[in-house]
């Protein structure tokens, strides 16, 4: 059995039906050649021979009486490859309209705890003949770098690659019985005081080091952080409803790269920029722009290539501000790029301690109460839609994914788009996620429907934004 960590933790605790807590990827492929075999068999068969490369899609979750002991991951001993498949046939015409509502479904609802946290749809009925894969996978299991990381283990990196045969037989667990989970609930109340004092000093120290400056380092160079409650209030800060709603679009990505290479800015700069115009826009025709900036949650991995085999989450974030009051794409472009300069430079002089502190927080939140308890705290604030009533502590999040540099292949068939989406929070319900894959820069837009119905004219605006920049270099 491997422990579930804290952080990870949280992300079970917190879901609700109104906020569930997975992650999707939507990935267009080039129809496989063989026209004898369905596409799902097609689909079905490939993730069979690669299921021992992605160890967490056969773990499913086990937790004591009560939900109180702390939660583990073991290899699921009933585990049904076909439970985690469907197929789907688009209605006339299978353009992106129907496509983009077929996603939003299946972006609704929570994943089943009683197998492992994944699913993925298989879609046909695409008019340009291409098929969809829809990845549904819980944040608990892994964070969008370890996503990225798992495409280059379903597709391969030339046509009919090779699949490696596992160095050796999988075995699943035993499920754990009722006396040891009983006896590993006492172990865990009992040691919930001691992790809390742990994870306390843990900020403290981590805090002290943040605000520490090194010799030299000029007084302006501060960063400026934005309060905790500036975010201004906007149409989709308000409390979830479980349906959802996706906005698709894709940019050459040696489009980007120019844009930043003129302007000296780096391809998160230019898509924290288009994204800010995007948002401008949508605001402009929604009632007006706040009074001051947007704050935007950006998360930022702390992966390195030697910590890719490692499951769950290791990232930390940043609070920015997006400058929506800036009308000119270059002065904004320009304005987002120093606020990010900034930002990471005094990140680094804090010796990276963000993502400990993210990690003692979450140690603090799910030390100082049982699980049940939080996730009907949770359900009490989504139901009472008390998100209406508090100012949000953030807007919006925005991430900025690598994925693969070179083209990859399933089968002999090539992924031509992989579109990510992330989950929207409670008083925050607009969520935007953008990946590099091969030549593409790929952007998808996750929304509340009640908040966000028309959240396709954002993946609309920040495509626009990008030839926008571009013709202006």
């Amino acid at each position: 059995m491997i422990p579930v960590s804290s952080l990870d933790a949280g992300m079970l605790y917190v879901e609700t039906q109104a906020m569930p807590m997975h992650t999707m990827g939507v990935l267009l492929i080039e129809r496989p050649g063989d026209a004898e075999t369905s596409a799902l068999e097609l689909i079905r068969q490939a993730l069979e021979e690669r299921l021992h490369m992605i160890p967490p899609f056969r773990r499913k979750l086990v937790q004591g009486p009560l939900k109180i002991g702390d939660p583990y991951w073991i290899e699921d001993p009933e585990f049904d490859l076909d439970k985690h498949l469907s197929h789907h046939v688009l209605p006339a015409p299978g353009g992106r309209h129907e496509l983009d509502g077929l996603i939003g479904d299946l972006a609704g609802g929570c994943l089943s705890r009683d197998k492992p946290l994944w699913e993925m749809a298989v879609i046909e009925g695409i008019e340009d003949g291409r098929i969809a894969l829809v990845t549904k996978i819980h944040h608990a299991t892994m964070d969008g770098g370890k996503g990225a990381a798992l495409m280059g283990q379903l597709f391969s990196t030339e046509p009919h690659g090779d699949v490696s045969p596992p160095e050796e037989r999988w075995v699943p667990d035993r499920e754990p019985r009722t006396p040891w989970l009983m006896a590993d609930t006492v172990r865990t109340l009992v040691g919930k005081p001691r992790r809390v004092a742990s994870a306390a000093t843990g900020i403290v120290s981590g805090l002290r080091g943040r605000g520490k400056k090194s010799d030299g380092a000029p007084k302006e160079e501060k960063p400026d952080k934005p309060g905790l409650f500036e975010a201004p209030s906007t149409m989709f800060n308000r409390a979830l409803t479980p349906a959802r709603v996706v906005g698709l679009c894709d940019v050459p990505l040696d489009d980007v790269k120019a844009v930043g290479r003129a302007l000296d800015a780096t391809v998160n700069d230019v898509v924290l920029a288009a994204s800010c115009a995007s948002l401008r826009a949508w605001l402009l025709s929604h009632g007006g722009l706040p009074d001051r900036p947007l704050v935007a949650v950006v998360p930022v991995s702390l992966r390195g290539e030697s910590d890719n085999k490692d499951e769950g989450n290791r990232v930390t974030i940043m609070r920015v501000r997006l400058p929506v009051h800036i009308e000119d794409p270059v002065e904004r472009l320009k304005a987002i790029h120093e606020i990010m300069r900034v930002g990471k430079k005094g990140q680094s002089r804090g010796g990276g301690g963000g993502g400990g502190v993210l990690q003692h927080m979450a140690d603090i939140a799910t030390n100082v109460t049982v699980p049940v308890f939080l996730t009907q705290l949770l359900g009490l604030y989504s139901s009472g839609s008390v998100a209406d009533r508090l100012p949000a502590p953030w807007n919006l999040v925005i991430s900025n994914v690598a994925g693969s540099p070179v083209p990859l292949y399933f089968g002999e068939a090539r992924l031509r788009q992989l579109y990510p989406l992330g989950p929207v929070q409670q008083g925050s319900g607009l969520n935007i996620t953008v990946l590099s894959n091969d030549s593409r820069l790929c952007f998808g837009a996750l929304g509340c429907k009640e908040l966000v119905p028309d959240v396709e004219d954002i993946a609309t605006g920040f495509e626009e934004e990008i030839q926008r920049l571009k013709g202006l270099i």
